[in-house]
């Protein structure tokens, strides 16, 4: 691996290496071999070394460790893995010296196509510029390879440039260059002794969850909290495993086994909205002298929604600023309790009024104050009417009722 300076230092290592050749040759006048643009229209023989584009090494790439825990702390030093793809571009003094120079220099990357440690002291020495670079200690010694670009893919570079600079242009590739991020991983103990061994796993299979309304239904907020039914298959714990149930990935107790496709979890104190339920059965260490990890197999995670349950709602209000309308509070029973910092919102629908009246009123929650069961929204001059009443937290809003005959009952108030 190597610091920033890699990429700098690989252009710079390619230029003096074609200069040294070049100027071996004896070629008069002397040519330059410099990073440069395309198109440059100097009267001295010159060498181009236009690096164009960059991509990622295909091999080295996907061979970088997690670079992080799952809290978020640097384990291993990221790195990215690169290849540089240049153009070499040639104009001589003469008329054949371009085409000397294409030459000189396909035949100098042919013979030499990896930059060693000689060759990257040489450039750091020739070009101050990338001096503290550490390109020479990298794992991977950088690579030489030819490119080949179709006549399209030349026609569109050459295009960027102005008309009548194109010249003979060679295509080349150096990679892979594994730079390091200048983040620093903590210090983790050495591994002593390494055990390898092997179980079978049937991991459990949950399917659906279910409140009392059934899989699928949202689970409406009682007191208490009814039991949530995990519903699928090989749920149980076998012999020597132990069964764990999380719950927004944290674990939850009890669990009931009713059966091999059937457990049931609490979920006290669980606040509406939406939630991930889980099962893992945990199976004893493979080598407990080494290590306490148990091999787990969990189940995919299945959603559902916990909706907030509005008991009752009473408004107490008098005239208001204009005809017809009504300034007072609306005041509503609700399950579970609420507080800060949650949202709490009363949204009002009219029975009646032409044209229909929605509206959302704010719930006011004191501060680091205690959980409330009940809670009261101002009105102002609002319409007055028969108005379904509808409990919003956090954006879960509540649903109505159902009789004997399953239908809804709504909550309504008049104002």
């Amino acid at each position: 691996m190597s610091n920033a300076l890699a990429v700098p230092t690989v252009t710079a290592t390619v230029t003096a290496l074609l200069q040294t050749r070049v100027d071996a040759a004896g070629i008069a006048p002397r040519p330059l071999v410099a990073p440069g643009p395309l198109d440059d229209d100097g009267n001295t023989p010159r060498v181009g070394v236009h690096l164009y584009r960059i991509t990622r090494n295909a091999s080295l790439s996907l061979a970088d460790l997690p670079a992080r825990t799952a809290s978020g702390e640097v384990r291993n030093k990221p790195k990215a893995a690169l290849d540089l793809h240049y153009l070499f571009t040639f104009r001589g003094s003469g008329a054949y010296q371009s085409e000397q120079l294409l030459a000189l220099c396909a035949a100098t990357l042919h013979a030499v196509p990896e930059l060693s440690p000689e060759l990257i002291a040489l450039a750091t020495a020739s070009h101050p510029e990338v001096l503290g670079n550490d390109l020479a200690l990298a794992e991977e010694r950088v690579r030489i390879t030819p490119d080949v670009l179709s006549l399209d893919e030349v026609s569109r570079l050459w295009a960027l440039y102005q008309p009548g600079s194109f010249t003979v242009t060679l295509a080349a590739s150096a990679g892979p260059v594994l730079v390091e991020a200048s983040e620093v991983p903590g210090t983790v103990l050495p591994v002593r002794q390494v055990a390898v061994g092997a179980r079978p796993l049937s991991a459990p299979r949950l399917d659906a969850v279910a409140g009392p309304e059934g899989a699928g239904a949202p689970v409406r907020a009682r007191t208490p909290m009814p039991g949530l039914q995990l519903i699928g298959g090989l749920l149980a714990a076998r012999s020597g495993e132990t069964l764990a149930v999380l719950l927004d990935g944290t674990e939850v107790s009890p669990v009931t086994v009713v059966g091999d496709g059937q457990l049931t979890i609490p979920l006290t104190g669980v606040r509406p909205g939406p939630h991930l339920v889980q099962v893992r059965r945990l199976g004893a260490p493979l080598a407990p002298a080494l290590s306490a990890t148990r091999p787990a197999a969990a189940s995919d995670p299945v959603a559902f929604t916990v909706v907030p349950t509005l008991v009752s709602a009473t408004a107490a209000t008098h005239p208001g600023t204009g005809p017809g309308e009504s300034t007072g509070t609306l005041s509503a029973d609700v399950i579970p309790p609420v507080e800060d910092p949650q949202r709490v919102r009363l949204l009002l629908d009219s029975e009646g009024l032409v044209p229909p009246v929605a509206q959302a009123f704010e719930v006011a929650l004191t501060p680091g104050g205690p959980p409330q069961t009940t809670v009261t929204a101002n009105l102002v001059d609002v319409p007055s009417g028969s108005y379904r009443v509808t409990l919003e937290v956090d954006r879960v809003r509540s649903l109505p009722e159902l009789d004997a005959q399953g239908r809804y009952q709504l909550t309504e108030v008049t104002l």
